[in-house]
């Protein structure tokens, strides 16, 4: 647990958890997630590829990150050095699709900084209000822009789950990451997730899911087994929550 100050307020704690699952149609799981209480950090990848090589690059993203928080250093230069490595490994296994998503949590000073590439995303639940902070790196993202279909369009578009931006790439060089910061206060609640749950579960269920309350940790298993018991769950779950309190 994390206490930050608040210049005239009192303190205020940060409370994290997250949690997994490989759905109901997958045999392993190419997720992967890193809480770190001491940073008030945490960050989630959904790794592609295919056997064991996604697995694998999502892992090497959420230790990544996991080291350069621990080093000091920002959340979006452990997606960067992940981006190195995962192309090496990839190169060197002479595989040639290795990647994975990242969003990333860090909040210091009352302050919610949140860095991501693709299409793994982060919420803000406040006042009974559920806000999409991040921006999808994908196909479907860039026909909206364009005009070309609707969100609603988009769920259920067969190209949903192409991505134009990925941790790992080896045709990319350079990765740009995606950042950006909003002020917190006593009661917010921050949620990271893989499309294998927002992808799936409706956003009127992961509302209910939330407005229901409670700790962290029962957020994120509330969130995850309705996404079992009510949708087809082919992809993994994953999901952390970020919990602000007084």
């Amino acid at each position: 647990m994390f206490r930050f100050l608040r210049r005239g307020s009192r303190p205020l704690k940060t409370v994290l958890a997250g949690a997994t699952h490989f759905g109901k149609h997958r045999d392993h799981n190419e997720d992967a997630f890193v809480v770190l209480p001491e940073w008030s950090a945490a960050v989630v990848a959904d790794g592609m590829g295919g056997l064991s090589r996604g697995e694998v690059a999502a892992r090497m993203v959420a230790t990544a990150v996991a080291e350069t928080l621990r080093k000091g250093q920002s959340a979006a230069e452990g997606v960067l050095e992940a981006h190195r490595r995962i192309r090496e490994a990839s190169i060197a296994a002479g595989s040639e699709r290795m990647g994975s998503t990242a969003v990333t949590l860090r909040i210091a000073d009352g302050e919610a900084t949140v860095e991501w590439v693709g299409d793994s995303r982060a919420y803000l639940w406040r006042g009974g209000a559920l806000t999409q902070i991040t921006k999808d790196h994908s196909f479907v993202e860039e026909l909206i822009d364009a005009g070309a279909i609707t969100a609603s369009e988009a769920e259920n578009h067969p190209n949903r789950n192409v991505l134009t931006r990925a941790v790992g790439i080896r045709d990319t060089l350079d990765l740009k990451v995606d950042s950006t910061k909003l002020p917190l206060k006593a009661g917010d609640l921050v949620l990271l997730c893989t499309d294998g749950l927002h992808g799936y579960l409706p956003q009127a269920s992961i509302v209910e899911c939330l407005r229901q309350g409670g700790e962290p940790a029962a957020i994120v298993q509330r969130l995850i087994e309705r996404t079992l018991t009510e949708t087809d769950a082919g992809d993994n779950v994953t999901a952390v929550c970020a919990a602000v309190e007084a």
